[in-house]
């Protein structure tokens, strides 16, 4: 990966990962992972993961609020930063429906969340 010029807290969206699925030209930035157990371009933020991809919140601030009150839970343990990375055979537990899910990867989107 490519060192770049500027802030390394922020990033805007139409440089983020291409397999993140998220829309390019909806806003100008979106979450940078905090560092942890998967590089970035082998991760998917857990805010990013509740809001675009298993659409459990419609905004960002929705997806902080259930992080914050303790319902998901990556691997077990329960995570309240909507940076942390989750990446390939990370387990993610929703808390008040009982649903698993386990970051997998995908022919065409490099991960997907699988019900388990």
């Amino acid at each position: 990966m490519r060192k770049s010029r500027g802030s390394l807290r922020h990033l805007k969206r139409s440089p983020a990962p291409s397999f993140w699925q998220i829309m390019r030209k909806e806003r100008v930035w979106t979450v940078k992972p905090m560092p942890g157990p998967h590089p970035i371009w082998r991760c998917i933020p857990l805010g990013i993961l509740l809001r675009d991809y298993l659409k459990l919140a419609e905004t960002m601030k929705e997806a902080r609020r259930i992080l914050g009150e303790g319902q998901i839970k990556v691997d077990g343990r329960v995570r309240r930063d909507y940076k942390y990375p989750t990446g390939l055979m990370d387990v993610v537990e929703i808390v008040t429906t009982e649903e698993f899910y386990r970051i997998v990867p995908h022919r065409q989107k490099f991960l997907w969340p699988l019900k388990i």
